[in-house]
């Protein structure tokens, strides 16, 4: 008889798509330069064009700086810079999961609000282990 051990209690990880994927890195960089050009061809100012730059970075903060993910007997968290969301396992109906991580909606179907109210939990090559703990935690409606 072979011994299985217990599965874990927590899980942590750190994802950071800009090393983790560095083919995408490139089309990143060259929006944020076209962004740039544009500021820079209407406005002829270079404070606009930091400004806007800035704008555009701050929005894709997530790509470029690393994000903190815990999953947790209680429920899911992820923090980042100016950032922390959590949500328990009592308030996730669904789990969708894609190639690049898993949405833990607060829904029980497919809902446009689920982007806002849901928790993103980005991959980090342990998709097996990440969707092993949600499957373990989601409660499967009945139908």
């Amino acid at each position: 008889m072979i011994d299985q051990a217990p599965p874990p209690t927590k899980l942590q990880w750190v994802s950071h798509p800009v090393r983790e994927e560095p083919g995408g890195n490139w089309i990143v960089l060259l929006f944020v330069a076209l962004i740039a050009a544009a500021m820079w061809l209407t406005t002829g100012r270079f404070y606009w064009v930091g400004f806007g730059v800035l704008i555009v970075l701050a929005a894709n903060r997530q790509w470029f700086l690393p994000t903190f993910l815990t999953l947790d007997e209680e429920g899911a968290e992820v923090r980042g810079l100016l950032l922390r969301r959590r949500k328990s396992w009592r308030e996730i109906k669904r789990a969708q999961a894609d190639r690049h991580g898993v949405l833990l909606s607060p829904f029980a179907f497919p809902s446009r609000l689920e982007v806002f109210r849901g928790l993103f939990l980005r991959f980090s090559r342990n998709r097996e282990a990440v969707m092993e703990f949600v499957n373990r935690h989601v409660v499967k409606e009945e139908k």
